[in-house]
């Protein structure tokens, strides 16, 4: 118990480092989230991030900067491309609990973490989607416009290229990524609204969350 209790106000540390401010509640999910995560990571492979101290800033931390690189809007509709054990959808939902999420992943070991631990939290207003983006965008992609969409995982021109079709008029990818996004490499459909960068804590890199308008 007072090892949970360590790592709770590790995690309020350095999530109030980046801007975010968290309720009692929410820090309790988070503990949750972070022991399932552990306790599945020893039989089925969620991440290679095993160590808690990582779990803590190299996944919660890091999902929690998007929020701090834009000002997403109340209610808004999300969808997390190849969101894996989560990143940085649940995180979001968790912070953010009026916001709309939809989680997109093709690796079933991974959708069945998700539809547990979704459960387990309670959250309400998650969509969980067995399957790759192109498989979501020829079954859903025309009928559910977002208002954001982001990936920590996949490479970003890959979703860009497909995924701008997801969008609301107005809509924002939010990248997750260690560097800044070369201009050159977007080509014509997209223009780079901001991108902010920062240093993890205990020096476990430098990230950088880009965001970015379909043209």
């Amino acid at each position: 118990m007072e090892q949970i209790s360590n790592f709770s106000s590790i995690f309020e540390k350095f999530s109030d480092r980046i801007g975010i401010r968290l309720q009692a509640d929410q820090v309790k999910q988070f503990m949750i989230y972070l022991e399932q995560l552990q306790i599945w990571n020893r039989s089925v492979n969620l991440t290679s991030i095993t160590a808690t101290e990582e779990i803590i800033v190299k996944h919660f931390v890091d999902s929690l900067a998007g929020l701090t690189a834009e000002p997403i809007t109340h209610g808004a509709r999300l969808v997390d491309i190849g969101t894996g054990a989560g990143f940085p959808g649940i995180p979001l939902k968790i912070t953010r609990n009026d916001l709309n999420i939809t989680l997109i992943e093709p690796v079933q070991k991974k959708i069945s973490f998700l539809y547990f631990i979704v459960g387990l939290l309670r959250l309400e207003g998650v969509t969980i989607f067995y399957g790759t983006l192109d498989q979501f965008i020829l079954k859903n992609g025309q009928n559910s416009p977002f208002d954001y969409m982001t990936t920590r995982a996949l490479k970003y021109e890959s979703v860009l290229r497909r995924g701008s079709k997801l969008l609301t008029t107005g809509g924002k990818a939010i990248i997750y990524s260690s560097c800044r996004i070369n201009p050159l490499e977007l080509g014509n459909g997209w223009s780079i609204n901001k991108e902010h960068e920062f240093d993890l804590p205990v020096g476990f890199g430098h990230r950088v969350v880009s965001i970015l308008s379909p043209i």
